[in-house]
């Protein structure tokens, strides 16, 4: 079935474009924000349909031509078709609706920082193909995109794509399809490879040979074991005047402009410094970005909290306590045996589990700051915490993923 001169009017997380026909929501694949087009039904849910754009009846007027030689089949990124600030409208929008959903509170508008356009990405995530191709995944699709450049990876990871290039090349055309896919990391004057995929004894016996002495560091991904082949397993990144090791799994923002912006709105949402609580702390850059001292951290990942002790002696801090626990672990008690002031998150896409809510709230924390990069559960989140006795003071965001409909939003909760 096709549906004829129906107009986009908002766009998904995901970028497809969103329409109204006949009673019915249409989300549209390959669709520009702002234009009339026709569409081909694909699926036809209880609620929506899903189509896939045909062609453009109407231009739209926020349309420009994308800047990548790759934007029509790329995956890596959604709306680079539409000019920046209308961008940053779109995904004004999108926090401003989620809360109302979630929340009933209508929020008269949002201020959010913007971020340079490209070159901001510390860290990017490429497929490699057998014959050791460096790629993204086609939109919507598991099939491969070769590439030779990401505009929005920083200088120093586009600069060095086809000599790290040469490397996959060359160990996927010895060893059949050994690399699968690698994540390239950089700071100031380092790059960070991790290889993850098939690596018997012979292949890694090469690797090291040939490698150990790379100007990279190399480290190889197993499912039982992190091997490093040359360099370091980590990188040292710096945020404000606080100095952090960040190694290989470990979380990071990846946006090199907008982390000190960040963690200075959500320091000056906490207030003074108090005894914090860090849930879902990682490597501990959030809280001793947002908090000088006096801090506890929960974290699953073990490596990680390993980190977060270092970077605690590295930045000299002298009250701290992190541990390698699910945030589910802590309890009232816990929080009330240590004297907590406010708490911090910065939860997965998923949000915070139901326990996790309840126990913040029933141990009468006064403020929760609460970063996010998912609108959706952010709000229904803050609905929880409503539920309980709170209430959203301020809600802030910082563009940290531009040309994708992804943005990090700050919320301040406080106790009525």
């Amino acid at each position: 079935m096709i549906l004829k001169n129906i107009k986009i009017i908002d766009v998904l997380q995901d970028g497809r474009g969103v329409a109204r026909t006949e009673g019915k929501t249409v989300f549209v694949e390959n669709a520009v924000y702002g234009e009339t087009l026709d569409a081909k039904i694909i699926a036809e849910k209880k609620n929506f349909l899903e189509a896939r754009k045909i062609n453009t009846k109407i231009k739209s007027d926020y349309q420009r031509k994308p800047p990548c030689p790759y934007f029509y089949e790329c995956g890596g990124c959604s709306i680079m078709d539409i000019n920046y600030e209308t961008q940053i409208e779109l995904k004004k929008n999108l926090i401003i609706n989620a809360i109302r959903k979630s929340t009933k509170i209508e929020l008269s508008d949002l201020e959010i920082v913007k971020s340079p356009e490209f070159r901001y990405r510390n860290k990017i995530r490429l497929q490699v193909d057998k014959n050791g191709g460096l790629n993204y995944l086609e939109t919507y699709s598991k099939k491969l995109v070769k590439i030779y450049d990401c505009l929005i990876a920083n200088e120093k990871i586009s600069e060095n794509l086809a000599r790290i290039e040469k490397i996959t090349k060359d160990i996927n055309q010895k060893f059949t399809v050994s690399i699968k896919e690698i994540t390239i990391r950089a700071n100031e004057n380092d790059i960070l490879l991790n290889f993850q995929g098939n690596f018997d004894n012979n292949t890694i016996a090469y690797i090291k040979e040939k490698y150990s002495t790379s100007n990279y560091s190399i480290n190889l991904l197993t499912a039982r074991d992190l091997i490093t082949i040359s360099g370091e397993s980590y990188l040292d990144y710096k945020i404000g005047q606080k100095e952090f090791k960040i190694s290989a799994n470990d979380f990071y923002q990846v946006n090199d402009y907008q982390i000190e912006n960040l963690y200075t709105l959500a320091r000056e949402f906490l207030g003074n410094e108090q005894k914090l609580l860090d849930l879902y702390c990682g490597s501990a850059t959030s809280s001793m970005s947002i908090n000088d001292d006096r801090i506890i951290g929960v974290e699953i990942n073990k490596n990680a909290i390993k980190d977060a002790k270092e970077n605690a002696i590295r930045n000299k801090l002298k009250d701290y306590k992190f541990i390698a626990k699910n945030a589910k672990f802590i309890d009232s008690n816990f929080i009330k045996k240590e004297k907590i002031d406010a708490v911090t998150v910065d939860p997965p896409r998923a949000g915070l589990d139901k326990e996790v809510v309840k126990t913040i709230a029933n141990a009468d924390i006064e403020k929760i700051v609460y970063i996010s990069c998912n609108p959706q559960t952010l709000a229904r989140d803050i609905k929880r915490f409503m539920d309980k006795g709170y209430e959203l003071k301020k809600i802030k965001a910082v563009d940290m993923f531009p040309q994708t409909m992804h943005v990090e939003t700050i919320a301040l909760i406080q106790k009525m």
